[in-house]
């Protein structure tokens, strides 16, 4: 991890009593500049991995159903996995830096999981569930 420099101002200090009943005369304390480690928020270190720009083809100031439309052909040539996932990396990566993209990236991941199984569109709400055939089964009406 990398140092950081800290400057501090001097400020004057009240006087004061301790709990043990000790007084404390007021002073000045003086400036002072010192290095400490780098404790940001966690998980800021090196990318672990990078996307090339346009690796979708899908700009998120395009409205919800030109995306959708887009990240669906995607879906049915390369499979969902492989979409939700880089809308997932998507996600992730810019979730403190561009907040707004992130929810859509996240939005669309969900929608891509819920309409498609594999390269297969199905029926929205069904491609959440693990058990085909019980989604198949109540499709067609059956028990």
């Amino acid at each position: 991890m990398t140092k950081l420099t800290v400057h501090r101002k001097g400020y004057s200090r009240h006087a004061f009593a301790r709990k043990s009943g000790v007084h404390v005369k007021a002073s000045h304390v003086g400036k002072s500049t010192f290095r400490i480690k780098d404790r940001g928020a966690k998980g800021r270190g090196t990318k672990l991995f990078h996307l090339k720009k346009g690796t979708l083809g899908v700009h998120f100031k395009q409205g919800t159903a030109t995306r959708h439309r887009r990240e669906a052909t995607l879906a049915h040539k390369y499979g969902e996995k492989k979409i939700v996932g880089k809308l997932r990396a998507l996600q992730v990566l810019n979730k403190r830096t561009n907040p707004t993209m992130a929810r859509k990236a996240k939005a669309d991941a969900h929608y891509i999981a819920g309409s498609f199984r594999g390269r297969k569109l199905v029926k929205y709400p069904t491609g959440f569930s693990r058990d085909y055939k019980v989604h198949a089964q109540a499709a067609r009406g059956q028990k």
